[in-house]
């Protein structure tokens, strides 16, 4: 007599099987539906979803009408919904009634909507009282008359937004367990009854339990940032996304802006920087960064294109690393320069001339006493030589330096010149080693 070999997938109570449909994607969860009678519509239990619709998307999933019937026939709340896609003209209100949909079920914990497109979606954002994680990607937003905040919110990330001063200002004020926030915006809208006099547009943090903000000075958007309250804050990315050659006074402005922005965040021990700051910061009074003290502080990241950084963007480093006395830790993430643009910016570059590599005053605390590790990332080798004067710097300087570490993506080889040159340099500590890493060997 044959055994029947006994199906124990099937025998598993249904809340393991939905824990197991919860792990496939939504089309995959869907199809399960087909295998057997204690199988089908088991995915209508499931707590959400991520869905990828794009215009050449090779990956077997769901369109976007295929979306709102899967979120019509989820018979629980909906906990969970992540949505990347690419919006037509005729699809801009289909965001809107995704997210009704899932209001009516209520109990939404975590939101991304990533929107890509010809043209910004417009959404009424509805009042989600469990909320928790929210991820808007260019989107054109808007609150609730009667906005009281999301109570539970812990993590906040808009990115290329459009939003009113007032509706951001009311997100931020009406999440209190706000632990991280990410804002890069599209444009700021300004209320039509307010008269606009061209000054920068106030953007308060007070948020006791806040210990991670990334913030975009953006283009052409002039908000200043303002810290009231952010005590357990720990780390900050301040990035200004300037044009190519932007004018003067933009540069100014955002240097000054961000001068003040950096005085509220003294107190923190990870900071982050890109190069389009730090170009920002050299147009205004470079001395009046020593005025800041960042005591605290352990790690300092810069990122961007390190070939355009002269005499005056040398000085911003040198009054920023007097203001860290306590710094261990230095991160450089260097990018390639389009090529279209790298001849002109060497051409304007105004070299850091070697007698200017050794410090000959007092006031780098850091260097004297703590900096230990130096971590630098660089696609191309090549690019080395445009920062080579840094490299020096550190060495020449740097008394209880370990480690500096250079990590390479491409497949260039160490030219032999660039060694030489960094064997011969001196070193103020006996015990810095350079270390060269192939992160693609």
């Amino acid at each position: 007599m044959v055994e029947v070999e006994m199906d124990r997938i099937s025998a598993l109570p249904e809340d393991i099987k939905v824990s197991i449909l919860s792990r496939l994607p939504i089309s995959d969860a869907v199809r399960t539906s087909v295998l057997s009678s204690s199988w089908c519509c088991l995915w209508t239990l499931l707590p959400g979803f991520h869905a990828y619709v794009h215009l050449k998307n090779k990956v077997a999933g769901p369109n976007l009408d295929n979306v709102g019937h899967i979120l019509s026939a989820l018979r629980g709340p909906i906990r969970h919904f992540s949505l990347d896609c690419f919006l037509r003209y005729g699809q801009r209100s289909c965001l809107q009634h995704f997210l009704d949909l899932i209001f009516q079920k209520d109990g939404l914990w975590n939101l991304s909507l990533r929107c890509t497109g010809p043209i910004m979606s417009r959404v009424h954002f509805p009042s989600f009282r469990a909320l928790k994680y929210l991820d808007l990607d260019f989107i054109h937003i808007s609150l609730p008359s009667d906005f009281a905040g999301f109570d539970q919110l812990t993590s906040l990330k808009l990115h290329s937004v459009s939003i009113s001063q007032p509706d951001i200002q009311s997100l931020i004020d009406g999440s209190k367990k706000l632990t991280s926030i990410e804002l890069s915006f599209e444009e700021i809208k300004v209320p039509k009854y307010t008269v606009f006099n061209e000054q920068p547009l106030s953007l308060t943090f007070n948020c006791p339990l806040l210990k991670h903000l990334s913030f975009d000075f953006g283009e052409e958007n002039n908000v200043e940032p303002r810290i009231v309250h952010a005590s357990c804050l720990q780390s900050v990315h301040v990035t200004a996304g300037t044009e190519c050659d932007p004018p003067l006074e933009e540069l100014i402005w955002v240097g000054a802006a961000a001068l003040k922005f950096m005085a509220d965040i003294a107190h923190i021990s990870h900071l982050s920087l890109n190069f389009d700051l730090l170009m920002c910061l050299s147009k205004v009074d470079v001395p009046y960064t020593q005025q800041i003290h960042f005591q605290q502080l352990r790690c300092l990241k810069l990122i961007g294109q390190m070939c355009c950084i002269g005499r005056r963007m040398f000085k911003v480093l040198c009054c920023l690393l007097r203001s860290m006395p306590s710094l261990e830790n230095l991160e450089l993430q260097c990018h390639e320069p389009w090529i279209l643009e790298k001849d002109k910016l060497l051409s304007e570059f105004d070299p850091v001339p070697p007698n200017e590599y050794k410090k000959r005053e007092d006031g780098y605390l850091c260097l004297d006493r703590t900096l230990r590790t130096v971590a630098i990332s660089t696609i191309k080798l090549r690019g080395l030589e445009d920062i080579m004067w840094m490299i020096h710097f550190i060495l020449l300087n740097a008394s209880v330096l370990e480690l500096i570490k250079i990590t390479y993506s491409s497949d260039n080889k160490v030219k032999s010149r660039l060694l030489e040159n960094l064997c011969e340099v001196e070193k103020a500590s006996a015990e810095a080693h350079v270390v060269f890493v192939n992160s693609s060997s």
